[in-house]
């Protein structure tokens, strides 16, 4: 059917160039072939579980869309789509279906980047979709990254041809732009550097320093509900400078520079000899040597025949391994600069996320040597023995190229070598969710970890996914517990959790949890599981189920609604009153005021009847708890909201009924509509910016 598109616009449309869209088309197949050979596996029944990417039969859109979880503000437009596919052809699905369009639109968006023939586009192509930097990300599940990484080339891409065209505004790299911010908020630092590459090399005109001026602006609208966030002062994680030390890019037996140089160095990985390293010390050794001079010779080769792509990309590809080595580069001083003095670049606190603009300045210039290598080889014998010395040795070069690329297949295809399967929770968890049915009241997820193994995982370390598996909502950690940064969160529920659970749950654990909403207690059995005997042991805990995998405790009394009196205290003071049995359900607020009877034996009254709205039907005047993070947001009349000690919301009613809003969703809500709005404006000027290119557009070639 393409074929045929082309041939009709080819002849009644002779001013676009199809061959170029014909190659993108092929390049984004031959991604799209790689990207099946690699989730092949995934698509039977069952949920993929990775790291940074679990699924689960109930998964919903994060409490971040309505600024409710710091941990969860980010690339809010990217969420709500994959929610949208989520509805639309289910959470297992939605698991691989995101891994697989990393690779139609990555390499597609490299072929476009590299131009010429196959011969440069089609091993550019794989490339980029098959190296150690893929590797390792997608066995981490850090997809959306991986994603906005791919939406990048294609900034690049259009930001040269805008280049070309020297216009002084371009919509499509604008919208590229945007389109990569709205999925994972480093591609607005990869973008941003890679547009500015494209703008000052090989030497810049006023039109490219205006037009890059332009786009960035232009793309930056796409970020109008972070202004809601900070002018509501929604509370977002807590970076620090010890981020740096923990996400500091990782040396290998090589030394620093000889890591990234092969694409590696990720934080997290345990074998730092990657990919390339797996086949042992000596053919490592010289699979680098062949992607490196590979890489060095193809962007030379670009700098002298083609310098407003070569330059930029030869540029790109320092910058990537420099920036790469973090603090412990040769700029480290500046990077820790600006770390603490510069807006939002604490989203590259993980230092080696920099090295994706080198991955893809190497996936071009290997498409610009395999091409020269082409050349080279015979396609009829001369006959002197130099041309067929010569000729061998560029088939060999060849050969060699793409033996890394073969390497790296490996451990890609068919779900990483086969290292991750597909599946599904064990019956336990189906029957505990059957037990608890739906409702607003928490679900407690233990062991409390963010990340930990299970054994339905094979033992595999993953984000913890009861919030995806449950219907009712989940407390869980979300303390990422790495050496000095124990977390980055600034929960008051989850401190007030973690502070509950070292100490070992203070004998009346359902009492003290009791005002976080929690009804329900859920302990994973596959690790940990005798360092939670305790839970047992507690009078206000009746276990209602037991399995070998999973244990299910109902908690048999109540913290929240119009609870009515309310107590002066911190966390000592609740847990003496627990010991005694004088803690009933009243408020307990840090800073008083103390008023009513207690202990109080009230509870109940309130109904949640939307995402940041709750109804508190009438009754006895007094003190109301509502079981959501604190924030001063939080608003129901003339009195401010009072944080009480669990980290919850208590605002004082009359008889009549209230209803209590979460004041930042309306603003939030604008902001995000904008975003969205802004969006779609800059894809709908790109469509138009070039009227007469809109069926090279959707072959894939941008302008």
């Amino acid at each position: 059917m393409t074929t045929a598109v082309l041939t009709w616009v080819s002849r009644h449309r002779p001013h676009i160039d199809t061959r170029s869209a014909r190659l993108t088309t092929e390049s984004g197949l031959l991604g799209l072939a790689v990207g099946i050979a690699v989730v092949a596996p995934w698509t039977r029944d069952g949920y993929l579980m990775l790291l940074d990417w679990v699924g689960g039969p109930h998964q919903a859109v994060a409490q971040g869309l309505y600024g409710l979880d710091p941990a969860a503000l980010d690339a809010l437009p990217y969420r709500l789509a994959t929610h949208g596919l989520r509805v639309v052809v289910g959470a297992g699905a939605t698991g691989w279906l995101m891994v697989l369009l990393f690779f139609p639109i990555a390499a597609s968006g490299v072929s476009a980047l590299a131009g010429g023939g196959r011969w440069r586009r089609h091993p550019a192509a794989l490339f980029a979709v098959c190296n150690p930097f893929v590797a390792d990300r997608i066995q981490v599940g850090h997809v959306p990254f991986l994603l906005s990484v791919s939406l990048v080339a294609w900034v690049l891409a259009s930001a040269v041809r805008a280049r070309r065209r020297g216009s002084w505004f371009a919509a499509r790299p604008a919208g590229w732009y945007a389109s990569a911010m709205a999925i994972g908020p480093h591609a607005a630092w990869l973008g941003g550097v890679g547009l500015l590459a494209v703008a000052l090399l090989p030497r810049p005109r006023r039109n490219d320093l205006i037009r890059t001026a332009l786009i960035v602006v232009a793309a930056g609208c796409i970020y109008a509900y972070a202004l809601t966030v900070i002018l509501n002062a929604i509370l977002t994680v807590r970076v620090g400078d010890a981020d740096l030390e923990v996400y500091a890019t990782r040396a290998g037996p090589g030394g620093m520079f000889v890591t990234l140089l092969s694409l590696q160095g990720f934080w997290r990985e345990d074998d730092l000899s990657g990919p390339i390293g797996s086949v042992g010390a000596v053919p490592a050794a010289v699979g680098l040597v062949v992607l490196v001079s590979a890489v060095v010779f193809g962007l030379v080769r670009l700098c002298r025949h083609d310098p407003d792509l070569g330059a930029p990309l030869a540029a790109l590809a320092v910058c990537g391994i420099v920036l790469g080595a973090g603090t412990q580069g040769p700029f480290g001083v500046a990077y820790r600069w600006a770390f603490d003095a510069v807006p939002l670049f604490e989203a590259m606190r993980e230092q080696q996320k920099w090295v994706a603009l080198a991955m893809l300045a190497y996936a071009v210039g290997v498409g610009a040597a395999a091409e020269a290598l082409a050349d080279a080889v015979p396609r009829r014998y001369f006959g002197k023995r130099a041309y067929r010395l010569r000729r061998l040795g560029a088939a060999l070069a060849l050969v060699a190229l793409g033996g890394v690329n073969a390497i790296v297949a490996t451990t890609l295809v068919w779900g990483l070598g086969g290292a991750v399967r597909v599946t599904d929770y064990p019956e336990s968890w189906y029957a505990a969710d059957r037990i608890m049915g739906d409702g607003s009241g928490l679900v407690l997820f233990l062991p409390w970890h963010q990340y930990q193994p299970f054994s339905f995982t094979g033992g595999r370390t993953v984000g913890t996914p009861a919030a995806a598996f449950f219907r009712r909502p989940v407390l869980t950690s979300d303390a990422v517990e790495l050496g000095e940064v124990r977390t980055n969160s600034v929960s008051r529920r989850t401190a007030y959790m973690s502070r509950l659970i070292a100490a070992g749950g203070t004998g009346h654990f359902g009492r003290m949890v009791a005002p976080l909403g929690v009804e329900w207690v859920v302990l994973a059995r596959d690790r940990e599981a005798t360092t939670y005997d305790w839970l047992a042991k507690q009078p206000d805990l009746r276990r209602v189920l037991r399995s070998r995998q999973l244990d299910l405790y109902r908690v048999l009394v109540q913290g929240t609604g119009r609870v009515v009196a309310s107590r002066q205290g911190g966390f000592d003071d609740a847990v003496r009153l627990a010991d005694t049995g004088q803690l009933g359900s009243e408020a307990m607020l840090p800073e008083g005021p103390a008023q009513g009877k207690v202990p109080s034996a009230r509870y109940g009254g309130i109904d949640r009847i939307g995402p940041t709205r709750w109804r508190v039907e009438p009754g006895p005047p007094g003190w109301v708890v509502i079981p959501e993070e604190w924030s001063a947001g939080w608003t129901s009349g003339a009195d401010p909201p009072r944080q009480t000690v669990a980290g919850t919301v208590a605002v004082r009613a009359g008889p009549d009924a209230v209803t209590v809003d979460y004041e930042p969703w309306r603003w939030l809500r604008v902001g995000l509509l904008v975003s969205m709005v802004s969006l779609g404006l800059l894809i709908v000027a790109g469509l138009a910016e070039h009227r007469r290119d809109l069926t090279d557009w959707w072959v894939g070639t941008p302008s």
